[in-house]
Formats: C-alpha cells, structure tokens, sequence
C-alpha cells in the first residue's frame, strides 16, 4: 500500500547512515538490540520480521537483528515462589534496545500490572548491565485512560505513576500506539520522550474508498474523540458527527444523541481509540442505523474486547447495519474475534518495524506518516 511504498523509500542502512559499515547495526544510539518481555516474544518476532525485510529489500549487507526472548528460550524466569528474573545470555552493553511487551492481553493468566511489572524488571536489567539507550515499544499504553482524577472521585492519575515507573526503571523512550489522550506527554518530558503513533494514516489508508463522498459522514462516539474524528474527515473530505455520551457509571454509557447533520447520508464511519465493551460503538451504531443509516463501518485502534462482549458486535452485524468492523494487533486478539469474518485485523508491525528504524537513526518519526504520502 501506499504507506509501505513511502517508508521502504525513507528507510535507512547503516551504509546509507554512514556510508561505511563500521559495526554490525550500529547507530549514534548504539548497536541495535531486540527484547522480548514474555508477553511481548509474538510481537517483537513480527517487528523483527518486518525490519529484516526491509534490510534486504534496501539491499543492506546486514540480514540479522538480534532478538533476546522467545517461547523457547523466554527471558524472564519464575521461580518456585512466584518471583521473577530477567536473565540475559548474551552481552547487551552498548546497545541502543528496544523492550517489546503487550501490557494488554488475554492469552496469557497475567494482569496488565503482572505484565508492567516484568516489563520494569526487564528495562532495570539491561540498565544495570549498561545498554546505552533503553526503548519500551508497548503497542498499547496502560493506564493512559486514567490521565487525571474522576469528578469528585478520590483518585489518582496512575497513567503519572506509569510513565515515573519507567523513569525510574531506566528507560530512555516510550513508543507507543495511539493512546487515548496526548496529554500523557506531559508525564513524561522533560527525563523521557513519549513517541506516540497516530492511528490517522491508517483509518484513511483503510476507508479510502470512502473519500469525498457525498452521502458519507465521519462519527466520534464522543466529545473525547471529536477532534480526531474533525482531522479524520479533513482528510476524507466528509463532513463529521459527534455521539453525546453520559457515562452513568463504571464501564457503562448511555447515547443522549448525535450532534450533526446527517441528513441524506448512508454511510457512517465511526472510529474510535479502543473499546472495552462495545457499549459505545454499539448505542452509536444503533441510533445512526435507526435515523437512516444503512451502511456503517468501525474503526477502532485498541480492541479490548472480552469473548461475553463479542455478541453485541454480532447482533450489530445481523441486525444494525455493520459491515465491517477494522482493528489493530495492538492487543492480541482472541481467537473468537479472529474467527468473525466482519473484524479485520491489522498488523501494526511494520509501522513499528519502521519507526524504530527512524528512531534508531536519530531521524524525523512523523515524515512516515504524512497522510498526502499515500496513493490515492
């Protein structure tokens, strides 16, 4: 597509780097290292996957990453009383390594904090054994929904606590995948960078089609969304609509109703940041396909969504007008989401695969993903 096209252009070998090879993989951060937290080994494989394609299709001489982890050899091991030790078998010294770990997942009996604290462990261990650069790639950022305190609720802004977890642990970088706020930059300037993906590029490289449509309309399924839904229809030349949504109370929402015109349109793409529920998607899904609607397509970056959920995206496709449900391998789906053949799912491996190689190489992240890079 047209974002692979532009990125194997922009890709850089180190003999385009320095035009002479000095070290194997090396950079001004360091030579580069992958790491596998034991959430985190299908991921990091797929990256590295991706990167060594890119290697050899820019006709580098260089054909290997080193990847530390695997499900053969994990790095972390658990002892007999349930602690926890990442070991590393071969010298990391002087690496500039980036630390793969799905935080969010449900294939695994880990928590999300079980997930965060082998995570941690993992960024110390290469820190005390002195890596030059340490990169945290965690497609989905944990806690970034809990950016600050709740109405009159005795709380605390843990998405703070993450990102001073990460400090203190010893990482440099937190790559990650369109996170739920940007003001999680702000926890993490001016000790750490947070390079977060826009999900942008891809909704319009998915809905293309769907361009300057006349009876089209982009959907938020809320205030929180509406500006990237207002950047979404800029760039599809549609106009926009924004769901007005209460949330009675934890994990729940009630649709008061939709703000914008509507009127004459038949299609509606409704994008969103992630879904735990569906509940939201669902109330908005409904409303538009009862006030004419018939068409609706969903795109959401994160799905979250537990197997006793999946029925409410069936009955949505049955009876409400879905016709095709697009998200990430942010979080490893669930084999009964895979199996719906409505859901598609997108790997995000080679933007990941890509924007580490910018990283490593101390250039411009955002020039990949321009939205006038793609074909039209």
């Amino acid at each position: 597509m047209g974002f692979k096209n532009h990125s194997s252009e922009l890709f850089i070998t180190p003999e385009k780097f320095s035009g002479l090879k000095k070290q194997k993989l090396s950079g001004p951060n360091g030579w580069l290292l992958f790491v596998a937290c034991n959430s985190g080994i299908e991921l990091a494989q797929s990256v590295k996957n991706e990167y060594e394609k890119m290697l050899r299709s820019n006709g580098s001489k260089l054909e290997d990453i080193p990847l530390l982890g695997s499900y053969d050899d994990p790095v972390t091991t658990i002892f007999a009383d349930s602690e926890t030790c990442p070991r590393f078998k071969q010298h990391v010294a002087g690496s500039n390594a980036y630390v793969f770990q799905s935080v969010h997942e449900f294939l695994s009996p880990n928590t999300v904090n079980e997930n965060i604290q082998q995570l941690l462990q993992v960024v110390r261990t290469l820190r005390a054994h002195r890596t030059r650069t340490i990169t945290v790639v965690t497609p989905y950022c944990p806690y970034s929904r809990q950016d600050k305190p709740s109405f009159l609720a005795r709380e605390a802004t843990l998405s703070s606590l993450f990102a001073d977890q990460l400090k203190t642990a010893g990482a440099n970088i937190h790559l990650t995948y369109h996170p739920h706020t940007l003001s999680l930059y702000g926890f993490y300037e001016p000790e750490m960078m947070l390079v977060a993906l826009s999900s942008l590029d891809l909704f319009v490289e998915i809905f293309n089609s769907f361009k300057e449509l006349e009876n089209a309309v982009a959907v938020s399924t809320d205030a929180g969304g509406a500006k990237f839904t207002v950047h979404f229809s800029d760039a599809m030349n549609i106009p926009y609509a924004i769901a007005n949504k209460f949330r009675p109370g934890k994990d729940k929402a009630n649709l008061l109703g939709v703000v914008g015109n509507i009127q004459n349109k038949k299609i509606a793409i409704i994008t969103d940041d992630e879904t735990v529920t569906g509940g939201s998607l669902c109330n908005a899904t409904r409303w538009l396909y009862n006030n004419g609607i018939s068409e609706i397509y969903i795109g959401v970056s994160h799905m979250k969504l537990r197997e006793e959920y999946i029925p409410v995206l069936i009955e949505l496709n049955k009876s409400f007008g879905l016709k095709e449900f697009h998200t990430t391998d942010s979080i490893p789906c669930i084999p009964a989401i895979r199996s719906l053949d409505f859901i598609k799912i997108h790997s995000l491996a080679q933007r990941f695969a890509s924007t580490i190689n910018h990283l490593h190489f101390n250039q411009s992240v955002s020039d990949l993903f321009k939205i006038d890079n793609f074909d039209s």
